[in-house]
């Protein structure tokens, strides 16, 4: 059985909500381990995006965070369209609870272009 499954996102619409830094939980301790999390093949910090999705077709939406690595806190103007690249998700279930954890390797927007809202995907 495949735990890390890949998302077709094609027919996927992320609309941007806000980012936060990623940090990882000792599980066997309950506490944060210090410092933000980074990627193990980058080196960049990871980042939670904050999202809306929907699928149109199936008329469908909801709320999700993707954790995607960038050099910097990804941003784009709230409400607007964003991207993400080889985009993977994966169900959990900790303590009676349970949920999906999205990851992308790079996070893109179509907003106009500012320095404030002009990540740069993160190269191979």
């Amino acid at each position: 059985m495949l735990n890390t499954k890949p998302i077709d996102t094609r027919h996927l619409k992320f609309r941007y909500s806000g980012t936060a830094e990623h940090y990882t939980y000792d599980r066997d301790t309950n506490t944060r381990i210090p410092g933000q999390t980074r990627d193990e093949a980058t080196g960049c910090p990871l980042w939670k995006v904050r999202c809306v999705v929907s699928y149109k077709a199936a008329m469908e939406h909801g709320e999700i965070t993707v954790v995607v690595p960038h050099p910097e806190p990804p941003t784009a103007e709230f409400e607007s369209e964003v991207n993400f690249t080889d985009v993977t998700v994966k169900d959990w279930a900790i303590n009676g609870n349970q949920g999906q954890t999205w990851h992308a390797e790079t996070f893109t927007t179509d907003a106009p272009t500012t320095r404030k809202n002009q990540p740069t995907p993160i190269a191979a």
